[in-house]
């Protein structure tokens, strides 16, 4: 018995004089908690970690704590995840609007239509199921998550990991530990209102963050032996309760999370609570991000008596790197087939010669998802995404997958655009467009306009690609009033009505996703009489001939305040026929066998990311000729020699010059709308009946500029070296 206990003594004694490296360390795990924006101070937690040389074995994560945490399971370190935050555009992550995404067509709804709200009417008249698509997200997540599309389950990542979501079907937990991991990530933060919902083998996952806000349990099951748990939320009791409505609904959303928060980290050794919310920090200030980072970094600095014990010398830490490195996966497959799940069969038709470039070599994603964007572009997929998927002989090949809206097509859009043409005057209309898609054939896109009050109208047209070309043609018809002021200083002297009733065509070819070229004509009826006072010209009817030729550019971020970007607009048109004026006007004008060109545009420049420099133009001609004044190119609106009423200043040609600087001033909630900026411009141009007449009139304005859920939102004034003045409210169209 002596030699044997000799021999466990020595032992024992040799064990205790080993370093931790040395001996068998605990097994760690954390648990990184949802929180919204908030969670981007996970990262800071993260860098502590790596500077006093802590490894984290597992990792559960729950909404902006899945995307961190999953993204840290890839392999990235924390310099890599500040890098990839602080280069995120937030307005395309989490904003209400995904405009720079779509194609012209879509662009162009969104200006005649610039309600957020889009209404489904696939089944009854349904509002969105979310402010955002999610589309964005999914890219970015599958961007991060590629290299890794196959493998068998998470615990084959480089730090294994595991997200969680709830079924709403079931009311149930969801761990999620194999399949997509960009899918996994994206269930997990499907906060309800921000995102859609995400459907996997029949379950119906939302964030998770109401069941389990900090999975400190779900670590502890991956076999972890020591649990740090990091909570970005508020856990302490409100002082009182909001009892208004929403207040009620707010206070009981965050009761839930605070009691789901407390229950998760019950099962943690060491809970981290970072103070982002005593500091001021919200759910939504995402673009806060380095700030938040800091804090982190710093809340794990104030704990570092209760961490330091888990740190590793540099030997065992080196060894916890290499393994990661090891397991760490750069390189992607080159795609040897495309294949698609969820997109109409016109659209895969088309998507499948622009793809197929990108089969039989290496993948360029960045190439990839922006060819994507004539898919999603079409806005009629709630999100478009791809996928690495292998065949039955083992190849890899592109899997481009598209999820249909739950409630659309066809769908609803709704206009509200509000205007004063004088000083005391303004103009209101409120307008409505069906859109709906493969009717009567494959790939076709039918509207349906309609719009009451000023310049009520309604028209439709068909809009059909032919074949797999970017070649389409679009007959169209309608009846339009329209009324024409003439303007002397503040007052309307005369008012001229014109209706017009029209059935053309046109043929053109789509020019990438933002871009198209349309040439057309129409045949038409216009019926015009004298309304209010003296216009210069009688009643009279006939028949109309037009025809026209229109390119347009669309490369803009926004339909309100661009961040970067152009959009143009250019037509080429010549009215053949015109009801005839008898006996002739003594001014001999004439709108038969009239040539017009106008073009428009503005350019957007970021020179910070709250200061926007901008120039917008305009420039028309009528070639010579002598239109009826109600064919005349009119200044007076804002940004167009805003200090003049429209019809005031009108011409047979005509040019405009603005340059300005916009400075945002802060933020609507995302769930109301976004920037708010205030800017000051200069305006140069005129209107004039010969270029030998024209002049340089200019003008100063400023005013602000508010993207709202309805729409942009201008009060703004503009007054000329003159002595003239004039301010102006005005809802929808604000850059035209």
């Amino acid at each position: 018995m002596k030699p044997a206990r000799l021999l466990i003594g020595t032992a024992l004694i040799i064990a205790l004089s080993l370093p931790a490296s040395a001996q068998q360390r605990r097994r760690i795990g954390v648990a990184f908690g949802g929180g919204s924006a908030k969670g981007i101070a996970h990262v800071g937690v993260i860098r502590w970690f790596e500077e006093h040389r802590i490894p984290i074995d597992v990792v559960a994560g729950t909404s902006m704590g899945g995307l961190v945490g999953g993204s840290f399971a890839t392999g990235m370190s924390s310099a890599e995840l500040a890098d990839m935050l602080a280069t995120l555009n937030w307005d395309d992550l989490f904003g209400a609007s995904n405009f720079a995404f779509l194609n012209v067509r879509r662009k162009a709804d969104e200006r005649a239509y610039p309600s957020r709200l889009e209404f489904g009417l696939k089944h009854g008249i349904n509002a969105p199921v979310s402010l955002n698509t999610g589309q964005q997200v999914d890219l970015l997540l599958q961007r991060i998550a590629a290299p890794y599309d196959g493998i068998a389950t998470f615990d084959d990542l480089p730090t294994p990991f595991r997200a969680v979501a709830m079924d709403l079907l079931t009311a149930t937990q969801v761990i999620l530990d194999r399949g997509s991991l960009a899918t996994a990530m994206r269930a997990t933060m499907s906060l309800p209102l921000i995102f859609p919902p995400v459907d996997v083998d029949g379950r119906v996952l939302v964030d998770g963050g109401t069941l389990n806000n900090v999975p400190a349990d779900v670590a502890r099951r991956m076999g972890a032996d020591v649990v740090i748990a990091i909570n970005v939320g508020d856990v302490s009791t409100p002082s009182q309760v909001n009892r208004s409505m929403l207040g009620l609904v707010g206070d009981t959303l965050d009761a839930m999370m605070r009691a789901s928060t407390r229950t998760g980290m019950a099962a943690a050794d060491v809970v981290l609570n970072i103070p982002l919310v005593e500091k001021g920090y919200g759910s939504l200030d995402w673009r806060r991000g380095a700030e938040m980072v800091e804090e982190g970094y710093k809340a794990a600095e104030s704990m570092r008596d209760q961490l330091l014990p888990y740190a590793v010398d540099e030997a065992e830490y080196a060894r916890w790197l290499a393994r990661r490195h090891a397991l760490r996966r750069t390189m992607i497959p080159t795609p040897a087939f495309l294949t698609f799940s969820g997109v109409a069969r016109s659209d895969e038709e088309r998507m499948r010669v622009l793809l197929k470039q990108h089969i039989g070599k290496p993948l360029d994603i960045n190439s990839l998802q922006s060819d994507l964007t004539q898919l999603s572009g079409l806005d009629r997929y709630e999100t478009v995404d791809w996928r690495l998927v292998s065949n039955e002989t083992g190849e890899v090949g592109i899997l481009v997958q598209a999820r249909p809206k739950p409630t659309a097509p066809p769908f609803l859009m709704l206009g509200v655009v509000l205007g004063n043409t004088t000083t005391d005057e303004f103009g209101l209309s409120v307008s409505a467009r069906y859109l709906t898609f493969d009717v009567p054939l494959s790939g076709a896109e039918v509207r349906l306009d309609g719009t009451v009050g000023s310049g009520p109208t309604f028209g439709a047209e068909w809009y059909q690609p032919l074949g797999k070309t970017p070649l389409f043609i679009a007959p169209f018809a309608g009846i339009s009033k329209s009324s024409y002021n003439i303007v002397r200083g503040e007052t309307v002297i005369a008012q001229y009505d014109q209706t017009l009733v029209k059935a053309g065509a046109a043929v053109g070819v789509n020019l990438g996703s933002f871009s198209d070229l349309r040439a057309g004509a129409y045949i038409g009826h216009v019926n015009a009489k004298v309304a209010v006072g003296d216009p210069g010209l009688p009643s009279t009817s006939g028949e109309q001939t037009v025809g026209e030729v229109v390119w347009r550019f669309d490369g803009q971020d926004s339909p309100v305040v661009p961040s970067r970007g152009v959009r143009t607009l250019a037509r080429l048109g010549h009215i053949f026929d015109d009801p005839a004026i008898e006996p002739p006007l003594p001014t001999g004008r004439s709108s038969v066998d009239l040539t017009q060109f106008e073009t428009t545009g503005t350019d957007f420049h970021s020179i910070t990311s709250a200061d926007r420099l901008f120039l917008a133009w305009g420039l028309g001609t009528s070639f010579g000729n002598k239109p009826l004044v109600i064919d005349q190119f009119q200044l007076g609106q804002p940004f167009r020699l805003g200090a003049y009423s429209l019809g005031e200043l009108s011409g047979d040609d005509y040019y405009v010059v603005t340059g300005g600087y916009l400075r945002r001033l802060g933020r609507l909630p995302d769930f109301l709308g976004g920037s708010i900026f205030a800017g000051t411009w200069l305006e140069n141009g005129d209107a004039f009946d010969n270029w030998s007449a024209a002049t340089f009139r200019t003008q100063a304005g400023l005013g602000i500029v508010m993207d709202t859920l309805m729409g942009p939102v201008l009060f703004g004034g503009t007054a000329g070296f003159d002595g003239r003045w004039s301010w102006y409210i005005a809802i929808g169209r604000v850059f035209r």
